[in-house]
């Protein structure tokens, strides 16, 4: 009887080594699958963050070409290879895609992640020509425009007096030309000019109201503020308290009347229309119009007028009377000139807006038409 008491305590304590064993077992394979899990995930979550930074790293080196190509619009080539503070690396490349467009890739790495991006870059300028038109062309008389003659995006009407010199017209091949009086006109296919590239948003109007001090100063008194529309009689930018850039520029929320004569050197930004009438003259003064309406300048038939400068509407663009040019007109609208007028083109920015604060908001940068990852 004991015999078999014995046996059955000895049986059940082998078996409960046995269910030990089995737990410990089951426990450590537990326990490595867990390690292997948490190693597996740290290895994803290491890759995920290599190839977000290698992503990173990429758009770093994509937006550093558009950089390159900002300041310089004919570069091809490779953009230097940059190491990052997180010890990414990205470099690019930027080759001729099309007529007036570039292909610019950037690779970023990190580790062993790579990350490849691109964007098709338009690097036409909206400045290249004396006169840049986005919609329909009238020119009449006999001017006189230098070799960069008139760039449009629409339809040209030309009616020419008899002795004027040839003029170079830089337009799509769809667009309607139409010449009459002295044949005087060379017509250059050009694709459209992209006015994307220039055109502000209405945050970048804000931001030139901005630029402007609060009140400025003609003569002796206050003539205005920002939400006026004003009317100036022998404006002389000489008088004209410099805003916070440093440059005598005048800001109006709303339109601009110019009478008399206009002098000095300066910019005049409105929101709505610039007008010059009554006898409006100038005399050699470097002045940036720039306005969101139109521009329309009357100017004395009976005088000669001069300027240098820049002329920026995003409406449409008139011009009456005697006058010499040098600088850029760039009109998003129509452009009407019926005058002897001469037009010479000078795109530096730095002549055109030497003295003006809207320089950084009203430029010619590049203007990115795709941007996407390689995959």
């Amino acid at each position: 009887m004991n015999q078999k008491i014995t046996k059955r305590m000895s049986d059940e304590r082998g078996l409960a080594l046995l269910a030990v064993i089995l737990i410990i077992f089951a426990a450590s394979v537990l326990g490595m699958a867990g390690v292997s899990l948490v190693a597996g995930d740290l290895r994803i979550s290491g890759n995920y963050r290599d190839s977000s930074l290698a992503f990173w790293a990429a758009e770093a080196g994509l937006q550093q070409a558009i950089a390159t190509l900002a300041a310089d619009t004919a570069f091809t080539g490779t953009v230097a290879t940059t190491a990052l503070t997180n010890q990414t690396t990205n470099s690019a490349t930027i080759a001729a895609f099309g007529p007036l467009t570039v292909r610019a890739v950037a690779t970023g790495t990190k580790g062993v992640a790579t990350r490849q991006l691109e964007a098709v870059v338009n690097i036409d300028s909206v400045y290249a020509a004396a006169i840049n038109v986005g919609g329909n062309l009238t020119l009449a008389g006999k001017p006189r425009i230098s070799s960069q003659g008139v760039r449009v995006n629409g339809s040209s009407n030309f009616n020419l007096d008899p002795g004027t010199p040839n003029i170079n017209l830089y337009t799509p091949s769809t667009s309607t030309v139409t010449v009459t009086g002295n044949n005087a006109v060379t017509n250059i296919p050009t694709p459209p000019m992209d006015l994307g590239a220039v055109a502000l948003s209405a945050q970048q109007w804000v931001s030139l109201s901005q630029q402007a001090a609060p009140n400025w100063y003609f003569s002796s008194g206050v003539f205005g503020s920002q939400a006026d529309s004003q009317t100036f009689n022998n404006l002389n930018f000489a008088n004209v308290t410099p805003g916070p850039s440093g440059s005598p520029t005048i800001f109006v929320d709303g339109n601009v009347m110019l009478t008399g004569s206009l002098s000095g050197t300066g910019t005049i930004v409105a929101t709505g229309s610039i007008t010059g009438e009554n006898g409006f003259v100038t005399n050699g003064s470097t002045v940036s119009f720039v306005a969101k309406g139109d521009i329309l300048l009357n100017f004395d038939t009976n005088a000669q007028s001069s300027m240098n400068g820049l002329v920026f509407t995003e409406g449409n663009y008139e011009l009456h009377g005697k006058m010499q040019f040098t600088g850029v007109v760039m009109a998003f609208g129509s452009v009407d000139v019926e005058a002897p007028s001469q037009f010479t083109n000078n795109s530096d920015p730095n002549f055109w807006y030497t003295y003006s604060s809207a320089y950084a908001t009203i430029a010619d940068p590049v203007h990115v038409l795709s941007w996407a990852e390689d995959v």
